[in-house]
């Protein structure tokens, strides 16, 4: 059989597979992540483009005060890494505070680590707020203070809690709802970490 033979039952071989089902929600046209910067919960500068360039990352948006969503995500984010064992390696987590007010870098430095040292906690000042809801696709609406406005008593945030990933490339892959488990996003994640 000759070289051009081969190459072409080759290429019929390729063609013929079925694309990739993913479990999550994959960006039809992925593009660039938008820009995301801060400061880390140990007082280093974040940049998502340059601090996790060349890794797959998942990055979400909380903030401490939350009572269930976000340490549920962080703890699933831990679960999945360990997981994944030295696969994980390559894998980032990024957790973005929405409540700069009260989310200090001394506070995200008690909570973030608490689950992995090596997961980043950004704090954002609170005018860069406004513009991150404006390159990603989020909304954070703030609660009334329990003993009423014009307080510092505890608030709700509710926020958007999608899970987003982004690939090698840096580009915005693929989405996850909030309830999503370890097990529904791990393959995509693996899939993604041997691109």
């Amino acid at each position: 059989m000759g070289f051009v033979a081969v190459l072409w039952m080759a290429m019929v071989s390729l063609a013929c597979q079925p694309a990739r089902q993913w479990n999550g929600e994959p960006e039809v046209d992925p593009t660039t992540a938008p820009p995301l910067t801060g400061v880390n919960w140990n007082g280093e500068p974040f940049s998502l483009a340059e601090d996790v360039s060349g890794q797959v990352a998942v990055v979400f948006f909380g903030y401490t005060y939350c009572p269930d969503v976000c340490p549920f995500t962080l703890a699933k984010m831990k679960q999945l890494k360990d997981a994944l064992g030295t696969d994980g390696e390559d894998l980032q987590m990024v957790f973005v505070s929405v409540d700069p007010r009260r989310d200090s870098l001394e506070k995200l430095a008690a909570y973030v680590p608490n689950f992995d040292r090596s997961f980043y906690g950004v704090r954002i000042e609170v005018d860069a707020l406004t513009d991150l809801q404006e390159t990603w696709p989020l909304t954070v609406q703030y609660g009334q203070p329990k003993d009423g406005p014009g307080t510092d008593s505890y608030y709700y945030v509710d926020h958007t809690g999608t899970y987003f990933v982004i690939d090698r490339q840096g580009r915005l892959r693929l989405r996850f709802p909030p309830n999503a488990t370890a097990a529904t996003m791990r393959p995509d994640l693996e899939a993604l970490l041997n691109e």
